[in-house]
């Protein structure tokens, strides 16, 4: 194996390394804003099923990092890779893959029996984040999934935006009588 061989298989692996823990982070944060949302007391919160496509991800990569890892280690050593290497790889690939799909149905599932079992129900189709693939808005009471100002406000979904509207009807219910 040359230098060169061995200098891309080193970028390898650095670049997978790094995916697998910009991976992992984005994964724990997201499942910890999701944990805060629905635990809060909000009138309406917002959950993202993005995150549940990180676990297949992660799998995939930590197997394209260990092939990496395996093919600078025997081109160090100035060894030949085994022949079943490759094949464990691309199953574990296709294996990450595949979880990708289950993962992603799993953890919205969970998600959505979280927020249910916390008082809150979806807001219908087409009420709120019309342009949000991946977000879906739940609310204590329907009547804010059709709320001027929850759709003034609730834009992007972000946590900030339903403090915001948190804040809103708290001062709406202050002003009242």
């Amino acid at each position: 194996m040359n230098q060169h061989s061995k200098l891309k298989d080193f970028l390898a692996l650095v670049f997978f390394s790094l995916l697998l823990v910009i991976g992992c982070w984005t994964l724990l944060y997201s499942l910890q804003v999701q944990l805060t949302e629905i635990s809060s007391d909000k009138p309406l919160i917002v959950l993202s099923s993005f995150h549940g496509y990180i676990p297949g991800t992660l799998v995939a990569l930590l197997f394209m990092l260990s092939y990496a890892a395996r093919r600078l280690w025997c081109g160090i050593r100035q060894q030949p890779l085994p022949s079943d290497h490759g094949k464990v790889t691309a199953i574990g690939v296709i294996a990450g893959l595949v979880l990708v799909f289950v993962g992603n149905f799993v953890l919205n599932a969970y998600w959505n029996q979280s927020a249910e079992q916390a008082g809150y129900q979806a807001c219908p189709t087409l009420t709120l984040l019309t342009n949000r693939v991946t977000m879906t808005a739940w609310s204590k009471d329907e009547a804010w999934c059709f709320d001027a100002d929850a759709r003034r406000i609730i834009v992007r979904g972000t946590t900030d935006e339903t403090e915001q509207l948190s804040q809103l009807l708290n001062r709406k219910r202050n002003q009242t009588p």
